[in-house]
């Protein structure tokens, strides 16, 4: 686990096995970095599952390394949840993808988008309209509600 202090806001992630077995476990560390009373928490967690099972179902597929890691960065009003993937990043196009876990996020999030390299993609999301969780750096796409 790596814990991160920015600016007062703290980020915390966890790298996860790609054992199908995990995703509950992944779904609990959310749960956990947010805690009962968060208003995005359920929201979050539900999220984060879906984009888990989609990238492990795409590294199956591909013969991708199906290891992941998860990070949150939480406000009292609001949250970031990413997901970083050794894989490529195919899957994570709403248009391209049969999966549901991308077509949730750009339904139900305010702000998501994704981020690129040689090793792996992000895929992140935020939840709620608190202006402390600062954008992600070096983001390639990215998809804007407005609720």
């Amino acid at each position: 686990m790596t814990i991160l202090n920015l600016s007062g806001r703290i980020a915390i992630s966890r790298p996860f096995s790609g054992n199908p077995s995990r995703v509950r476990a992944a779904r609990r560390f959310v749960a956990n970095r947010l805690g009962d009373g968060h208003p995005y928490r359920d929201d979050a967690v539900q999220l984060i599952g879906e984009l888990v099972a989609e990238s492990l179902r795409h590294a199956a597929s591909c013969g991708r390394p199906p290891g992941y890691g998860v990070s949150v960065l939480a406000t009292p009003a609001a949250a970031r949840v990413t997901l970083s993937t050794q894989g490529c990043g195919c899957w994570t196009s709403p248009e391209l993808t049969p999966g549901r876990g991308v077509h949730l996020v750009d339904l139900f999030t305010r702000r998501w988008g994704v981020s690129a390299s040689r090793t792996g993609v992000c895929v992140w999301f935020e939840l709620g309209h608190d202006a402390a969780v600062p954008p992600p750096r070096g983001v390639e796409s990215e998809s804007t509600r407005t609720a």
